[in-house]
């Protein structure tokens, strides 16, 4: 599985919305790992970065049979952030995801399933578990999903991006994320930000003997 990632913030003055996305390749374990954060608060999103990167240190996010566990594990260190708190995050280990969100940020997206793809928006969840290539995963603030929801369903659809090289597929979700934020802004939306993740069915790059790792942070 490889994934595709676009991201959008609005540049303002002084940030009102972080946002974190990082990309990698693990060559020994032959799997493509990407997470993200969103949030209003620098501090929390630097702490739930923080967590994600020591459950890739741990064995539990590696395994198929401990989904429950890392439910009830991520679900119980959430229960202690401020409830106050808007923050939204997910890890993408090949097919397996960490799905949660709270407060304003949102967690979206088209969801494949037994071949049918549905658009469905979470509020307030945390989830684990297997996601079949061509799901696409959206987080992003409330205000953007408001000013802008069926036009973000419409254009970042997994089949609107194409088939065509990774790269060329993530340049345009992530031109199409830019042009809804413009739209957005010019109806009155401030502090918006909005990560995009599709993971795909990929081509074998393992035997090149490389481990990437892309970082992209806006504040």
């Amino acid at each position: 599985m490889e994934h595709v990632t676009a991201c959008y913030w609005q540049k303002e003055t002084v940030p009102n919305i972080f946002l974190s996305l990082q990309q990698r390749k693990y060559r020994r374990r032959k799997a493509s790992v990407v997470y993200a954060c969103i949030s209003d608060n620098r501090e929390l999103l630097m702490n739930l970065q923080n967590k994600i990167e020591e459950e890739l240190q741990g064995r539990d996010i590696w395994k198929s049979y401990t989904e429950e566990r890392i439910r009830e594990k991520w679900s119980k260190q959430l229960a202690e952030v401020d409830k106050n708190s808007n923050y939204a995050g997910v890890l993408c280990v090949d097919s397996r995801v960490l799905l949660f969100d709270h407060g304003r940020m949102n967690l979206c997206g088209f969801f494949k399933r037994f071949g049918r793809t549905g658009w469905k928006v979470w509020k307030n969840q945390c989830m684990v578990g297997e996601v079949e290539a061509g799901t696409a995963i959206l987080l992003t603030d409330h205000g953007f999903l408001n000013y802008c929801e069926e036009e973000l369903a419409g254009c970042l659809r997994p089949e609107s991006v194409g088939t065509d090289l990774l790269s060329d597929r993530a340049e345009r979700a992530e031109r199409r994320l830019a042009e809804l934020g413009r739209k957005a802004e010019q109806r009155g939306g401030r502090h918006m930000g909005a990560v995009w993740i599709l993971p795909v069915k990929g081509e074998t790059i393992w035997s090149k003997g490389k481990q990437s790792n892309e970082t992209v942070q806006t504040e």
